[in-house]
């Protein structure tokens, strides 16, 4: 499920400009806004970096809140 959920964010971020600034997942702010405090909690070395934060995210699902989690579910 981690390999198929890192495929897809590759995926997404190589179609799009923020990919050039290579550390930038394409969010919404809600997403951003929904994982942003499990983000500080479970991966805060990671947070330079959106694609190692969406990774530790994923390794943490099942810890996360409940709207982060939906977030993880509705990106794979």
């Amino acid at each position: 499920m981690l390999r198929s959920f890192c495929l897809i964010v590759v995926i997404a971020a190589g179609s799009s400009p923020a990919w050039a600034q290579g550390n930038q997942i394409p969010h919404s702010t809600a997403e951003e806004r929904a994982c942003r405090g499990d983000a500080h909690r479970f991966c805060r070395d990671d947070l330079s970096d959106d694609f190692r934060t969406a990774s530790c995210l994923q390794d943490h699902r099942e810890q996360v809140s409940r709207a982060c989690r939906m977030v993880l579910e509705n990106r794979h």
